[in-house]
This record gives C-alpha cells, structure tokens and sequence, in this order.
C-alpha cells in the first residue's frame, strides 16, 4: 500500500509542475529527469522518471538486436540503484524492492485501461475518434518516451537519513538536471540537481 502513497505524491507533483510551466508537455524535455521520493517512518522510497533518450540512448521502440541489447542493458542499469542514488552510509538503507516502469508495459497497462472503459461506454463507441484521441495523449504522456523506476528502501537507523547523491549523472551523461521533490515528515521540499550540484540535505 505503502508504494500509492508515493504515486499520489508523484502525481500531486506532476499536477504542480504542469500548473507552474503552464502546458501538460513542459514534463518531457531530453536532459531533464524528475525524481519523487518520500520519506515515511524507516521506508525511503524513490521514483526516477527520464526520457529514454538519455537512460537509452533513444526512445524509439528497439528494432534492431543492437538496439533491443542497449535497451536490455538501460533496463539492467535501473536495476542497480546503488549506482544511481547514495546515501549516508550510517542510515542503513537497503533496497527491499524495485519496480520498473518500462516502455513494453504500457501496453498492458492501455489494455487494463480499454478494458475499464468497456464498462463505461458501449462497444461502438470504444473506437470513435474521442477515445483514439485519448490513447494518443496516453502515450504521449507516459509513452515509450519516457523510462522510469521506483525504489523502496527500509532504513536502520533514518533519523541519520539526512539527504542524498544523485551519481546517476555519471551513469547518464545526456542527462543535464533532475527535477527533485520530496516528501519528509518536516514537510515537502523541492531542489534542481545538475551534475556540479548533485546534493540534495534535508
């Protein structure tokens, strides 16, 4: 359950930075990631969402076997989050799980949605023009264009959990700044990180 609180925040998130730019695209932009994290009694838990351009190399479905390994490896790569994010060593965080929000999911995740809106609406009007016009702007938000990954860490001792290193500029060269924000039990806080200022303290 712990994991909805998190995608609510991202959300609410997502709602402000929309409000804030203004348009519902300024979220996608290459360069640019955006990482979600609360803080909630001794669990850290971290959403990163990029452009496949940058964790990739592009964002165009693999065609080729080259393309499907690179693919493989930017996959195998969000699965190591120890090379992505540190922390303070004497908080004792350890990974205790990891989902990853990758392009060929979201096929599965329109056809739950279809299958939903069978529901609502007759059949004839599940191919009308409205509905195809929904499924684009679907994809267009949460398409292949972007990868993402959520992280749930159980820390021993989180009152030393006072901040964290986003190394994944190192990892991802492309990637030029990091939308951070975050839910504490101080409160939200919220911080650019770029790659000569990859520190956030809380």
């Amino acid at each position: 359950m712990k994991a909805v609180t998190l995608l609510l925040a991202a959300a609410t998130f997502a709602v402000q930075a929309n409000h804030e730019h203004g348009e519902s695209h300024g979220a996608h932009e290459h360069g640019h990631g955006h990482l979600n994290f609360v803080v909630d009694g001794d669990q850290l838990m971290i959403e990163l969402q990029a452009p496949a351009a940058d964790l990739v190399g592009f964002e165009h479905a693999a065609r080729s076997d080259e393309e499907k390994a690179q693919y493989a490896k930017a996959l195998a790569r969000l699965q190591q989050p120890d090379a992505l994010f540190r922390f303070d060593p004497a908080a004792g965080c350890k990974l205790t799980q990891q989902e990853l929000q990758a392009a060929k999911e979201e096929h599965d995740h329109d056809h739950d949605h279809d299958h939903e809106h069978d529901h609502d609406h007759d059949h004839d009007h599940d191919h009308d023009k409205a509905g195809a016009d929904h499924d684009e702007h679907h994809h267009d938000e949460a398409g292949h264009a972007d990868l993402g990954a959520m992280y749930t860490y159980t820390c021993a001792a989180p009152a030393k959990l006072t901040g964290l290193e986003a190394s994944l500029f190192s990892v991802y060269p492309s990637l030029e700044k990091l939308s951070v924000q975050g839910i504490l039990p101080a409160g939200q806080t919220a911080a650019e990180l770029t790659p000569s200022a990859n520190k956030l303290s809380w």
